[in-house]
C-alpha cells in the first residue's frame, strides 16, 4: 500500500471508529511514516555533543530495489509472516513459504493489539507502525520479506527477488486489478483486498476504544464501507497509476489531513547543520553525498516531546516485539533475525 491507504485512509478509519481528530492524524502520519523512514541519524544534544541519539529505520531508500543487508526491516514492518496454507495463498505451482504474507495473520493482529497497550506517550505511534504492518499482510499477501525465488513474477530480472519488487508498485495501488500468475486464483483486485483490510482495522480500533471505556462506534462500518468505496472510486487496470488526484479530493471530502512531508517531524524536532549541500534521502542521491549534515536536538525542546522522537521510539518497541514473536520462525531457518 502507498499513502493514499497508510495516510488518507488510516487516517479516515480511526476517525470513524472515534478517535479525536488529533489522535487519528498521529496515527495516520505514524502509518506513513513508517515508509519514510528510510534513513539513519544521529542526534546530538547541543550541550554534550558526544552523547547521541540514533534511530532505527523501518524502510530501505528504494522500496523496489530492497538492500539484502537489511533484510530485517521487511518481516517486520512490511511483510509479516502469516499461514503458509491459508487459502488465498494456493499456488499454481503447489510452492509454500514459512515465511508467506497472508491477510489478518495473528502475528500482526498480536503487533496490533500491543500497541494499543503501549505507553500513553507512544501508544498512538505504536498504533500507526502497526496499523501499516497489519494493513500490508493485505497488500503484500503471498510475497516473502527475503531474499527467495518464492517472489519471482519472472517479469524483471534486474529487481532482487525480495517482497514484491519484480511485481513493481502493483500490490499497492488503490483500485487497481492485475494479475498474479503464480496463485490458483490470479486475478487480483485491489479494492476488494484494501477494504477487507480496512474493515478489520476500523474493527480493532473500535475494540481498543472500547476497552478503554469509550463509546462504540463498530455499528459505523457500514457508513464508512461506502464512503471508501466512493473514495476509491473507478477500478483500473494496466502498468500505470490513475485517478490519484481524483481519489485524494475526495479523501479531502471527509476528513482535514495536511499533506504529508516527511521532514515535519524531524524539523520540529532537531536543529540541522547543512554542511555544503543539505543531505538527499533521495534514492541514488543519497550515496553522493560527501560532508554528512549534523543533527541536534532544538535547545529548549525535551526531545521526549517531539513527535519524531515519540515515532522512533515506537520503531523501536514495534521492531523489539516483532522481532520476539518472530524469533522462533527464524531459528526453523537457521536465521538470527536480530542480525539479519
Amino acid at each position: 500500500m502507498d499513502r493514499e491507504f497508510h495516510y488518507f485512509a488510516t487516517g479516515l478509519i480511526a476517525l470513524r471508529a472515534g478517535f479525536r481528530e488529533r489522535d487519528a492524524e498521529i496515527i495516520a502520519r505514524a502509518s506513513q511514516f513508517v515508509d519514510e523512514n528510510n534513513v539513519g541519524l544521529r542526534v546530538r544534544d547541543q550541550n554534550h555533543p558526544e552523547r547521541m541519539y540514533q534511530n532505527a529505520i523501518s524502510q530501505t531508500v528504494d522500496i523496489l530495489r530492497p538492500q539484502i543487508e537489511l533484510m530485517r526491516i521487511y518481516p517486520l514492518f512490511h511483510f509479516l509472516p502469516g499461514d503458509p496454507g491459508a487459502e488465498p495463498a494456493k499456488r499454481s505451482d503447489g510452492k509454500m513459504h514459512i515465511l508467506n504474507t497472508t491477510p489478518d495473520s495473528d502475528v500482526a493482529n498480536e503487533l496490533l493489539d500491543l500497541a494499543c497497550k503501549a505507553q500513553p506517550d507512544i501508544r498512538l505511534y505504536r498504533i500507526g507502525v502497526a496499523s501499516h504492518a497489519f494493513a500490508d499482510t493485505w497488500a503484500h499477501q503471498n510475497f516473502v520479506g527475503w531474499y527467495d525465488s518464492f517472489n519471482s513474477m519472472g517479469l524483471d530480472l534486474l529487481r532482487p527477488e525480495i517482497g514484491h519488487a519484480e511485481a513493481g508498485y502493483a500490490p499497492d495501488w488503490i483500485g487497481h486489478t492485475w494479475r498474479d500468475h503464480r496463485l490458483l486464483e490470479p486475478e487480483v483486485d485491489n479494492t476488494e483486498r484494501f477494504i477487507d483490510a480496512a474493515r478489520a482495522l476500523f474493527f480493532k480500533y473500535c475494540a481498543h476504544r472500547r476497552s478503554l471505556g469509550r463509546k462504540d462506534y463498530s455499528h459505523g462500518w457500514r457508513r464508512l464501507e461506502r464512503e471508501l468505496r466512493y473514495i476509491f472510486g473507478e477500478k483500473y487496470g494496466g502498468d500505470e497509476l490513475r485517478y490519484r488526484d481524483e481519489r485524494l479530493e475526495r479523501f479531502r471530502e471527509k476528513l482535514n489531513l495536511g499533506t504529508f512531508t516527511e521532514r515535519d517531524w524531524l524539523e520540529d524536532a532537531v536543529d540541522i547543520d547543512v554542511r555544503g549541500l543539505r543531505d538527499s534521502h533521495q534514492p541514488y542521491w543519497s550515496e553522493l553525498t560527501l560532508f554528512q549534515d549534523r543533527y541536534y536536538w532544538k535547545r529548549g525542546v525535551s526531545k521526549e516531546d517531539t513527535h519524531w522522537y515519540r515515532f522512533q521510539e515506537a520503531v523501536k518497541e514495534h521492531q523489539e516485539a516483532g522481532a520476539r514473536l518472530l524469533r522462533p520462525l527464524f531459528e526453523q531457518m537457521g536465521v538470527d533475525i536480530d542480525s539479519a
